[in-house]
């Protein structure tokens, strides 16, 4: 096989790879099987899982080849388990479970079914499918899935931040703006790195639903705010030294990111500072690979969204107000950061 036909075959055939996770996870397989002692055999699994014999056979088998389960034997009484090191991602119980992400996941396979569709008319497509999970459910996995990601990623971000310069250049007591904080992962690790600053969160009623949750009877409780609201209808309040945007840009066209920018603007004390946390592309808009996905993943979903370059963000931001534009954090992934702050005077 030709290098070039092997680069066609593996990508075009990643989908079936990407299902047999998708419907472990929407299934909840492995903690089914963990439930059951880690040790079960295909027939039990079924029973446990209301599904038919044969389709959890071929799907456990295709688990066990793909390498996140096990398998002891041959025949109807050979066991399964769930793989060790698989097993803090693959239990739903866990607050270290990947599964909200796998099946927040699955619901994007439904809508990249319909990207030729997106290509040629530019916009979302409306024939999707909900998951059998349910329409309330899949949106309880997407916010679930943006803490999951946010638990394994936030303690680097916060390190790059704190190379970059942030923490130091806020007061000891700073107040902090999450906008679009969600369930507030972010939140508390600014919280934990500043022990004298105060935040408030501002999110969808969804997001803070589990931020409720998260920060209930909380040693940080008293140091939290909760607002509820939407940036696209409605501002801020004022008076934050720091506002953190994370992973919302892309969402947006230009005129919903400088709306956004100019509203972060009066929320903020002059001399405040926002980070943005996103995909940062270079000029070419090609790199980082994962970024170009992402910004299918925008067309497909979204009216407006895409991902940017550094040059847009920065235009962008100065168009809404704010000066001394830096890429503080460099990376090729979602945790690059843009920092940019409000002028002294104006």
């Amino acid at each position: 096989m030709s290098t070039q036909l092997e680069h066609l075959e593996n990508d075009s055939s990643s989908f079936m790879r990407a299902s047999v996770i998708a419907a472990m996870a929407e299934l909840d397989i492995a903690t089914t099987i963990l439930k059951l002692g880690n040790a079960a055999t295909s027939g039990q699994i079924a029973k446990e899982s209301c599904c038919d014999n044969r389709g959890m056979e071929a799907l456990l088998d295709a688990l066990v080849a793909l390498g996140y389960f096990s398998k002891s034997s041959t025949g109807a009484t050979a066991l399964y388990s769930v793989i060790e090191q698989y097993v803090p991602l693959l239990d739903s119980r866990e607050s270290t479970s990947y599964i909200p992400m796998l099946r927040h996941r699955a619901s994007l396979q439904r809508h990249w079914s319909r990207l030729s569709w997106a290509v040629k008319y530019g916009k979302p497509q409306k024939e999707y499918t909900e998951s059998f999970l349910g329409a309330e459910q899949d949106g309880v996995s997407f916010i679930l899935a943006m803490n999951a990601i946010a638990l394994w990623l936030t303690a680097s971000t916060v390190d790059a931040l704190d190379k970059a310069g942030i923490f130091t250049s806020l007061p000891p007591d700073a107040r902090i703006l999450d906008i679009g904080g969600a369930s507030g992962t972010y939140t508390e690790a600014f919280l934990q790195k500043l022990p004298q600053a105060t935040a408030t969160l501002f999110d969808l009623p969804a997001g803070i639903t589990q931020a409720k949750q998260r920060f209930h009877n909380s040693a940080m409780q008293s140091r939290v705010s909760l607002l509820e609201g939407d940036f696209t209808q409605r501002g801020f309040p004022e008076g934050f030294d720091f506002a953190w945007i994370s992973a919302i840009i892309h969402q947006l066209g230009k005129e919903g990111c400088r709306d956004l920018y100019r509203k972060t603007l009066t929320a903020l004390k002059p001399g405040g500072l926002v980070a943005i946390r996103d995909f940062v592309m270079d000029a070419s808009k090609t790199f980082p690979k994962e970024g170009t996905l992402f910004g299918i993943n925008m067309l497909i979903n979204t009216p407006q969204g895409r991902v940017y370059t550094f040059d847009e963000i920065k235009d962008d931001l100065i168009a809404a107000g704010f000066e001394h534009v830096e890429h503080a954090v460099q990376m090729p992934t979602m945790s690059a950061v843009v920092v940019a702050s409000k002028p002294q005077k104006q």
